[in-house]
């Protein structure tokens, strides 16, 4: 499977992509070459007939399937040249078609249908940029970011950690005969002036090595202390143990543990965030829940071979993720919890909404449509907001586009007022207590809802014979978490830590190709087939919705905008508007200005909204 965002190979059952941490929302399934060539060849009324395509999302034919595709064709392009012009000869080399032809034979193209996952249950997507760890100990931020991770800062160079566990074993094993010649000298098997000898011997290297037994009430405790760090020293930062998990700090030491900050660097066999067990050697980010694999940090606690009985229990403030012994020492590997809320006195939302026909279009009516629904309440010092945003954007070309979109954002509006908000508040009345919503009750009810809202423009349609439609997308935010919705070729952004992420996919012909690498992201823009759409409300009952969840962090700021927008103003530009904009009113205010000044070809809308 290729990753729609970064172009990476993927295995077909992974929920991201192990180089982008990017959501792989679909599972691609092989097609017989029969079944590609019937569908290149195949004229639509046919393909409709046969499969109702519009039902199911759509992603571009493999590369090599496209190759073989294009290299047939060109060779029957050649052959049919070759027989016009009366050529026998057959073995001239084949030549691609000209520069001015890729475009047409790219949007000829044949698309592959494929099946939605099984599940539909939505899955948990990684923030776009990572938040720094509170401190050392902790596991970076879960993160759902398309581009590259920032990494710890690399460990001071320190001695080669080989010759250092050399000189470690070396140390440990004349320790180890040092004290099994005293046990044989106690016994009466070995002379006691051998004994003597090797005590001289360990007194010319520096270190006085007493025999277990001679030691007496009157021998200072530095002595003690003294004999307990030679046989169990300290290992150096730097150091590897089970050539995985990299010494960066050394937290505490004692006679009997070692407290060390270590990264862990096979961070593939066990994930730190979902402790998925699933991903493989080279993996980036985890195909189950999209967090970042390399580079997490941990705790490792170090006790020595032998361990006084009488000591303390093993305190532990995290989830102990590991233990090995090695060289005779045992190693425990603990995750310690967040030490604090990203949000320690709730989530406070921003929010604004604004749309304008656009300068070609000053003289038609705005087809699109915009909600922004917030309900913040605080208790006990603790703000938990609801909130919903949608951006529905009429279809162009269709009758009564500005009707449809119009109809889905009242639908949502209304059964969101009723179920987010009327019913809690009631309940709280009557002195009940409110349960808190689920991941999937959340999930479930933003699907149906959206199928509410394409229900009845379908029914419309039926009844007046009109073909009016919409695109939506938008999110909802229970909590310190987004349920992210598109349907279509609208969009909705992130921008954290100053960098603009794009959440959604575009369900559009240039977005397949942009998915399949063959026509580059700046191309959107420009292709003649841009305006085409997959997905849209009104057109089927049973339309797909793509929704995942988001989890939001102080200085977010989310955007949801029509194709009108984001065609007339580029991610670049967009960027700088959200982060230089002092609230979300005047961020919309700028944008839509901008979209006007670029060219103003389509209606323009956005919502924004700024996490605090």
């Amino acid at each position: 499977m290729l990753c729609p965002s970064c172009n990476a190979p993927n295995r077909d059952d992974a929920k991201f992509c192990k180089k982008c941490g990017q959501p792989l929302r679909v599972e691609a399934t092989k097609i017989p070459e029969a079944a590609v060539v019937s569908q290149v060849s195949a004229p639509v009324q046919e393909q409709t007939d046969a499969e109702d395509i519009s039902s199911a999302p759509t992603q571009i034919i493999s590369p090599q399937q496209m190759v073989e595709y294009h290299n047939r064709r060109w060779q029957q392009e050649l052959e049919r040249e070759q027989t016009a012009q009366a050529q026998p000869s057959t073995s001239a080399p084949v030549a691609p078609p000209a520069a001015n032809e890729s475009a047409q034979d790219i949007t000829d193209m044949p698309t592959v249908i494929i099946n939605p996952p099984a599940d539909a249950e939505p899955v948990p997507i990684p923030p776009p940029v990572p938040v720094e760890a509170a401190a050392a100990t902790q596991p970076p931020a879960q993160v759902d970011e398309p581009t590259p991770i920032p990494t710890q800062p690399p460990a001071p160079e320190t001695a080669s950690p080989d010759v250092f566990a050399q000189e470690t074993a070396a140390e440990a094993h004349e320790a180890t005969a040092s004290d099994a010649q005293a046990a044989q000298a106690s016994a009466g098997e070995v002379p006691p002036e051998s004994t003597s000898q090797t005590r001289e011997e360990k007194e010319d290297d520096g270190v006085t090595q007493t025999p277990p037994g001679q030691l007496d009430e009157a021998q200072p405790a530095q002595d003690m202390q003294a004999i307990a760090s030679a046989d169990f020293p300290v290992l150096a930062v730097g150091t590897t143990v089970h050539e995985r998990y990299e010494i960066t700090q050394v937290i505490s030491e004692s006679t009997d543990q070692h407290v060390y900050s270590v990264t862990d660097r096979q961070g593939y066999q066990h994930c730190w965030n979902c402790g998925s067990e699933q991903n493989s050697e080279g993996d980036e980010f985890c195909i189950d829940c999209g967090a970042e694999l390399q580079n997490a940090a941990y705790t490792m606690h170090e006790y020595p071979a032998t361990k006084n009985s009488d000591s303390d229990a093993n305190a532990f403030h995290g989830t102990i993720v590991n233990t090995f012994v090695e060289q005779g020492r045992t190693y425990a590997i603990e995750q310690v919890q967040a030490a604090e809320n990203a949000f320690p006195n709730g989530v406070h939302l921003l929010a604004a909404c604004d749309s304008d026909a656009g300068d070609v279009r000053r003289s038609e009516p705005n087809e699109d449509s915009t909600l922004a629904l917030v309900l913040q309440r605080v208790h006990e010092s603790q703000a938990v907001p609801v909130g919903v945003f949608i951006v529905a954007d009429g279809l162009g070309g269709h009758d009564n586009g500005q009707v449809a979109s119009r109809m889905a954002i009242n639908i949502i509006a209304e059964r969101m007022v009723r179920e987010l908000l009327a019913e809690p508040l009631a309940t709280e009345k009557a002195g009940e207590t409110v349960e808190k919503a689920s991941e999937d009750s959340l999930a479930t009810l933003l699907q149906s809802t959206i199928e509410d809202a394409n229900a009845a423009i379908c029914q419309v349609n039926q009844r007046d014979k009109t073909d009016m439609g919409s695109t939506i997308t938008g999110f909802m935010v229970v909590g310190d978490f987004a349920y992210i919705l598109n349907v279509g070729d609208s969009r909705t952004y992130m921008v954290r830590a100053g960098q603009i992420y794009q959440l959604t996919t575009d369900h559009s012909l240039v977005g397949q190709l942009v998915a399949g690498g063959l026509i580059q992201p700046d191309d959107v823009y420009t292709h003649p087939q841009r305006s085409q759409i997959f997905r849209s409300l009104g057109d089927k009952l049973n339309v797909q919705v793509d929704i995942f969840k988001q989890q939001l962090h102080p200085g977010d700021i989310l955007l949801s905008c029509s194709d009108g927008l984001w065609e007339m103003v580029r991610n670049p530009q967009i960027e700088s508007i959200l982060n230089n904009a002092p609230d979300p009113q005047t961020a919309c205010t700028q944008l839509l200005e901008t979209a006007n000044k670029n060219g103003g070809e389509d209606n323009v809308s956005a919502v924004v909204v700024f996490v605090h």
